[in-house]
């Protein structure tokens, strides 16, 4: 199966690496040629667009069987590049098969409001939703469990204060009591279960879940200290209220991030029902392994130029 994976930051890197070894080919479709993609195994071809002319697109998605998108982007150009790539879809002879990016919560419960810096993903999920030419489905993971171990071993670039760990500093601030409840996924594990997802001749829903573990941050920072031999990592507490004080502001476009992306796990906008978890790994993965933040940082522990 050929699939078009539009993007090269670090999501679609875990699915050009992953992508071939499920035995798929990939054709990357970029903005510019990326030197370090030439040779990869797996990768047919790179090809350019600025994703504004449909019937572009259409030639360039000719010979790929399902579009894979992997761009991040908190403006209107991403729902600008998902519609043209919609509309591209409907008008290719046989790719029919769409995944958005997003990568976020159980936005099937919690829709993104229309205030969110993420509700552009909402926006594209409506346009889908619309058609019924293209099946489709939004894949939900949680937390990105990847910014738990150390930068070298990850594709992710640090997320600052956006995530509440900080190991450079040995330090991780907590929004709320640390108990609340969430999911966290490796984005490698979720690009091996999407390999699967993309194989199976069954009919998608429209939200998949793919689940690494569901945890606390108090858990988290337990296995940092222990696993990942920091046991003085300093942990302190943000208040929620605060943190709310600080997204009403609007004082920047950064500091609405940092707020949303704080509040997001204690709100249990990333619990997933776990009958939902469970059925969709029996029915489309059931192979593949998810890893623990445990496992994860054990991993990156035990090979320093492991990329998890």
């Amino acid at each position: 199966m050929r699939i078009a994976v539009v993007g090269t930051g670090a999501f679609a890197k875990h699915y050009i690496d992953e992508l071939p070894a499920a035995g798929h080919e990939v054709v990357v479709l970029t903005r510019s040629h990326k030197d370090s993609l030439d040779g990869k195994p797996g990768v047919v071809e790179q090809r350019i667009t600025d994703y504004s002319s449909v019937p572009q697109l259409v030639e360039l998605l000719d010979d790929c069987d399902a579009l894979v998108s992997a761009i991040s982007d908190l403006t209107q150009t991403f729902v600008d590049v998902h519609v043209a790539l919609i509309e591209a879809c409907k008008q290719t002879p046989k790719c029919r098969r769409f995944i958005p990016s997003g990568y976020g919560g159980n936005v099937e419960e919690f829709r993104e409001k229309p205030e969110s810096l993420f509700h552009h993903d909402a926006v594209v999920r409506d346009a889908l939703m619309e058609q019924d030419e293209l099946e489709w489905t939004a894949v939900c993971i949680g937390w990105v469990m990847d910014y738990i171990v150390p930068t070298a071993n990850r594709y992710h670039a640090d997320g600052g204060p956006i995530f509440p760990l900080d190991l450079h500093t040995k330090t991780m601030t907590i929004p709320g009591t640390g108990n609340e409840v969430f999911t966290t996924t490796s984005v490698r594990d979720m690009t091996k279960a999407v390999a699967q997802l993309l194989k199976s001749t069954k009919k998608w829903r429209p939200y998949t879940y793919v689940q690494g573990a569901e945890t606390t941050w108090l858990e988290v920072a337990e296995v940092i200290k222990t696993v990942g031999g920091m046991p003085d990592l300093k942990v302190s507490f943000e208040p929620l209220d605060d943190i709310r004080a600080t997204l009403a502001k609007k004082e920047s476009f950064f500091s609405i991030l940092t707020a949303e992306l704080k509040l997001i796990a204690p709100s249990g906008e990333l619990k997933f029902d776990q009958a939902k978890v469970q059925r969709d790994r029996a029915e489309f993965f059931p192979d593949i392994h998810f890893r623990t933040p445990a496992e994860l940082v054990k991993a990156a522990k035990d090979d320093a130029k492991l990329i998890v």
